[in-house]
Parts: structure tokens; C-alpha cells; sequence
């Protein structure tokens, strides 16, 4: 703060000497004499105009930062108060008077004179910030629009780690040109010739929506040529962020998925002083829920999940790392299939909403141990729903799967079932609703974070089937789009979000080799996995879904099933508690007809 308050004062004392200094040459000009009493009514002069700009607030203004600015400072500030003090003088001593005139020419020198002193040091600064960026490495942005631009503008002032040394755009209208000293030299069609003629470090990808393809392109022309990729990274990455970074590329950068921003305000109305309780917390949904939870100002967020590990390492990411838990943040350590401490817990804390996102999902482990699935999946939920009635809290959001769509697998088919009980428990005193959606990017487990390793590690990806297609979006994204359904759902429906365009397997697998791979990878197909769908369910589907009044979000139409009653619920969920393995098939296809178990080698109903 003293070196901003002397730097202050410097820079007024030398406007006040330029100031000064012009009006002598403006009066020297017009009369070719200066005598010693106009020296002084100049001082005075200066000394006003000098007034004028400091009540203008022209010295907060960073000179390194702006400049058109600047400009409208002074002429907003000091051009009144030289137009004034020439009428005042023209007034009282005639508009031909030498020292009227000596004003007209003094104050536009003045002027000048104080904006040249800013350009004047804006070049030199621009100069030694190019000489210091000489050592760093030569970088080529992809995307010459706001997000490029804002590097370069970091590059010439020394603060960017990369010199920006040239720009590639796909938009032919600025071929040829420069954006902020940094000339525009091609199109992505033209990354190999750049790279032969001109030798740069690092490409750095900055546009907003970028399709798949396009940085799939870019990302192998520059490790074809050796050269290192960063990308900057997508909006829902930076919340809260106002500088430019950059990031190592990812796999997920080559899904190409959209942004997509919704409506926050209805979610405060959801979230805002209320307490909110998340079941599978320390899971890939459940920990993203809690950490957009708290952009909302809950009065209380309580974590439960029987992972003690991740339970505490969300609470202390969520509590900045100043501690393991707080008055705001509950961790609670808890098994949903414990029915007695699930109740116990919801009556001593009370939540009016609950996100439950605890289940089992791997398909493959719980077609092996299909009780389990039962068990923990439906006797699980069963507990949470009935806790909650009797909490009376206000709403319960199950989050469900594209899975359950038509089940192939006993994961799918449970979950299929969890959504029947919340549709059977619904009232208007606790409001359940459930909110479906497909795989989601990077969760603990999946399968790309695994083709990344087994690159990584110079194995063979293993992809299933050459034609498998899958459904993907990304967990910010996903959980952004869970709370908005749930924030316009009604009590007993099933919300779907809109999953975009599939993605093929195979094919993104050969991405990740030409992007990541040393040579050593390549593609083994393994065969299906037990309860593995060739193709996913499209879950917007327009003869199953119904339109709603958010975009990317549907309401699916469900037929209904009369097994389920409050009633035999119960007698139900106790009777699943000793089931057997092989009790577990005949049961699920009971209760869910479409439910079909067996597939062909191709991964296709019979």
C-alpha cells in the first residue's frame, strides 16, 4: 500500500511539472516572451487542472492495464477544465488577449503532454517485458479470439509463462492479421507446415467449443512434430477464476462435449439456508454434488458414506483444509443398509433436501454378486426413502441411470426398482423425484481413466467390442444439470438429461493412442463384459420423454407397475435381506418386465 501511495505522488508531481512545463512552451509560442508574472498565474493554472484530474480518480487507473481509458480521463477531466479557464480569461480579458490564446495552446499541450508521458512508459515497459519473455518458450495459440487475445495481452507484459509468438484460426476473415502485435499465420489445416518451418515449444488450444475432431487434429500434427499441447481449460473447470490458465490436455477434451450453463437462481431458491444431506458422498456424483452444494450457502451440508477415507478427504476440501469437519460440514460415517442409523441420523439433523447418490454401480461385480446389488441398492434406498417420510423432509433426489432403461443387468434392473419405490413413496409432505442420466467423465472407476493408464503404461487398451458405443458428459456438468431437474421436477416423476451424441469406444481409444500413446500401445479386443449393452439406451428419446421448460432436461414417460404398494413394501425389503444369488434373477424379473437378463454374443437382446 506505501509503494502504491508513493508511486501515486510521483506520478503527480511529474504531471504537474509536464502540465507546467507545456503551458510556458503554449505561452512562449503565442506571445515569444514569458515574463515572470505569467509564470506564476501558470503555476496556478497547472495546479487546477492538476485538481481536475485527481477528483476525476484519474491516478487509481493502472497505466499498465489501460490506456483507452486513460484518454477518456483526461478528456473528461482536464479538457472542462481548460475549456473553462480559457472562457474565464476570454471573459475578463478578451478572447484575442495573448493570454487567453496561451491557455488554448497550454492546455492542448497539457494534454499531450500527459497522455505522452503514459505512452512513453507503456513502450518501454512493453520493451523490457519482450526482452525478459526471450528465455521463455515460443508458444502458438490456436484460437486468436477473447481467450487467445488474453494471452497475448499476458505475454507482452512479461506475465504468461509462455511467449506467444504467433496465432492459428480457423476463421478465414483474419487471416493475414495481427491481434495485439502477434501476427495470425494459418488455420488448424495448416499445423504441419507451421511446424516445419517455424520451431515452437508449445500449442496452445484456446477456443471455447471446440469440436473433438479439431483437437484431436491439432493434439497429434504437434506430437507428430514434437511439439508439447496445453489447452485452456472449459468454464465449468475455472468457477470463481478471473485469470487466464492453461492445462495439460485431457481425454476429456477429445469428447468434445459442448458447454452448457443454466439458470442458478432457481437453485438458490432450493439450496439457500437449508440443510442438505448427501448419501454416497465420497463417490464421484456425491462429492461433486456437495462441492456445488456449498456455491449455494446451505445452512448445513452432511456427508454420509460408509468410505471413511473419502469422507474425510472431502470434508477437508470442502473446509479449505482448515479442518476435518465443522458446525457447517458433517461428515457422517454410514452404512444405508443400517436402517436403525439411517433413521437415527436424519431425525437428529433434520434435512429438508437429500441427494441420494449411494449405490452400487459396476456391472460386471454385481452381475457376479447379484444379493449385493439387492441388498445395498433397493434395501438401501428403501432405508433412506423411509427415514426421510419420517424426517418430513421436503424432498428426496434419487440420482438413477441410463441403465435402468430397459435393464440387461441386475445394476440397472435394482435401480429400475429404486425409482418404482420412490414413485410408490411419494406425498406431498416429502416430494421424491428421480433425475437419470448415462457415464460420466472421469468417475472413479470408468473406463477412461484406465485407457489413460494402460497407455501410460505401454499395455493395450482393452475395448470390448469394436462397435460399442457409449453416452458421456462431464461430472460438473452432470451435477449442474441434476440440480436444475430436481429443482423443476414434481413429486414421483423421473427426470432425463440429455446426454448428447454417443461415442464410440473404438474409435475414441485410437484418439487417445495418436494423442497420448509412445508407440508401444495399440487395441485388444476382449469380448462383452457379463451384463455389458452393446449400445446404451438413448434416453431422450421423443416417444418416451416429454420436453420441459429447461433445455437438455426431459421428463421420461413411465409406465406403471402395480406390485409396489406402501403397504408391501416393507415385507418386501425385509425379505431381500437373506436372499440368495441365485434367488436374485427370477425376483427381478418379476418385479420389472422389460428387464431382460440374457443377451447374445453381440451384446443384443434375444
Amino acid at each position: 500500500m506505501k509503494g502504491r501511495r508513493k508511486k501515486i505522488i510521483n506520478l503527480v508531481l511529474l504531471d504537474y511539472l509536464i502540465i507546467a512545463v507545456a503551458n510556458i512552451v503554449g505561452f512562449w509560442l503565442v506571445r515569444g516572451v514569458i515574463r515572470e508574472e505569467d509564470v506564476y498565474k501558470i503555476l496556478i493554472f497547472s495546479l487546477i487542472y492538476l485538481l481536475f484530474l485527481m477528483i476525476s480518480e484519474f491516478y487509481r487507473i493502472r497505466i499498465e492495464n489501460s490506456s483507452i481509458e486513460l484518454v477518456h480521463k483526461v478528456a473528461f477531466s482536464m479538457v472542462p477544465a481548460v475549456v473553462l479557464a480559457f472562457f474565464f480569461s476570454g471573459i475578463k480579458l478578451g478572447f484575442h488577449s495573448y493570454f487567453t490564446r496561451g491557455i488554448a495552446v497550454g492546455g492542448v499541450f497539457s494534454c499531450v503532454g500527459v497522455i505522452g508521458a503514459r505512452a512513453v512508459y507503456r513502450m518501454l515497459k512493453a520493451r523490457t517485458s519482450l526482452e525478459k519473455a526471450s528465455d521463455r518458450p515460443l508458444a502458438l495459440v490456436y484460437g486468436a479470439g477473447e481467450l487467445g487475445c488474453a494471452m497475448a495481452r499476458l505475454s507482452n507484459k512479461g506475465k504468461f509463462e509462455y511467449k506467444i509468438a504467433a496465432f492459428i484460426d480457423d476463421d478465414e476473415k483474419i487471416q493475414g492479421s495481427i491481434e495485439f502485435d502477434v501476427p495470425v499465420i494459418g488455420t488448424v489445416n495448416d499445423l504441419h507446415t507451421i511446424f516445419q518451418s517455424r520451431k515452437f515449444s508449445v500449442l496452445l488450444i484456446a477456443v471455447t467449443g471446440i469440436s473433438s475432431e479439431k483437437v484431436h487434429k491439432a493434439a497429434k500434427e504437434a506430437r507428430d512434430a514434437g511439439v508439447d499441447v496445453k489447452i485452456v481449460p472449459a468454464l465449468f473447470e475455472t468457477r470463481g477464476r478471473a485469470d487466464v490458465s492453461v492445462r495439460d490436455i485431457d481425454y476429456a477434451d477429445l469428447l468434445g462435449r459442448k458447454l452448457y450453463s443454466i439458470d442458478k437462481e432457481p437453485l438458490f431458491d432450493m439450496i439457500d439456508s437449508k440443510t442438505i444431506l448427501v448419501t454416497g458422498a465420497g463417490g464421484s456424483i456425491g462429492s461433486e454434488i456437495c462441492k456445488q452444494v456449498m456455491d449455494y450457502n446451505p445452512k448445513r451440508l452432511i456427508l454420509l458414506d460408509i468410505d471413511e477415507t473419502e469422507l474425510h478427504d472431502l470434508a477437508l476440501r470442502l473446509l479449505n483444509y482448515e479442518k476435518e469437519w465443522s458446525e457447517k460440514v458433517v461428515p457422517v460415517v454410514c452404512d444405508i443398509r443400517n436402517a436403525e442409523k439411517v433413521e437415527r441420523i436424519f431425525k437428529e439433523y433434520k434435512p429438508d433436501l437429500v441427494f441420494h447418490a449411494a449405490a452400487y454401480k459396476h456391472v460386471p461385480l454385481m452381475e457376479k454378486f447379484p444379493e449385493e446389488a439387492v441388498i445395498t441398492n433397493v434395501c438401501g434406498s428403501y432405508n433412506v426413502f423411509t427415514a426421510a417420510r419420517s424426517a418430513k423432509v421436503s424432498r428426496v433426489v434419487v440420482i438413477s441411470t441410463d441403465k435402468a432403461v430397459n435393464p440387461t443387468n441386475v445394476m440397472g434392473c435394482t435401480k429400475r426398482i429404486v425409482e418404482m419405490m420412490a414413485s410408490v413413496l411419494n406425498s406431498k409432505e416429502t416430494e421424491f423425484c428421480c433425475v437419470r442420466f448415462g457415464n460420466v467423465i472421469g468417475s472413479r472407476g470408468s473406463m477412461l481413466p484406465l485407457f489413460l493408464e494402460e497407455i501410460k503404461a505401454g499395455r493395450p487398451i482393452t475395448v470390448t467390442d469394436r462397435r460399442i458405443i457409449r453416452y458421456f458428459m462431464a461430472i460438473p456438468e452432470a451435477v449442474s444439470l441434476v440440480f436444475r431437474a430436481a429443482s423443476i421436477a414434481k413429486g414421483g416423476e423421473v427426470m432425463v438429461l440429455d446426454m448428447g451424441e454417443p461415442v464410440k469406444i473404438y474409435d475414441f481409444a485410437q484418439r487417445l493412442i495418436d494423442v497420448f500413446g509412445d508407440g508401444r500401445s495399440s487395441i485388444k479386443v476382449v469380448g462383452l463384459r457379463p451384463g455389458e449393452k452393446l449400445y446404451e439406451e438413448l434416453l431422450v428419446d421423443k416417444d418416451n420423454t416429454i420436453p420441459t421448460e429447461a433445455d437438455k432436461i426431459f421428463k421420461a414417460r413411465i409406465v406403471a407397475v402395480s406390485e409396489f404398494t406402501e403397504k408391501s413394501l416393507k415385507e418386501f425389503t425385509d425379505s431381500l435381506k437373506t436372499i440368495k444369488p441365485q434367488e436374485v434373477d427370477p425376483l427381478l424379473r418379476k418385479l420389472v418386465p422389460e428387464y431382460d437378463h440374457h443377451l447374445n454374443k453381440n451384446g443384443e437382446s434375444n
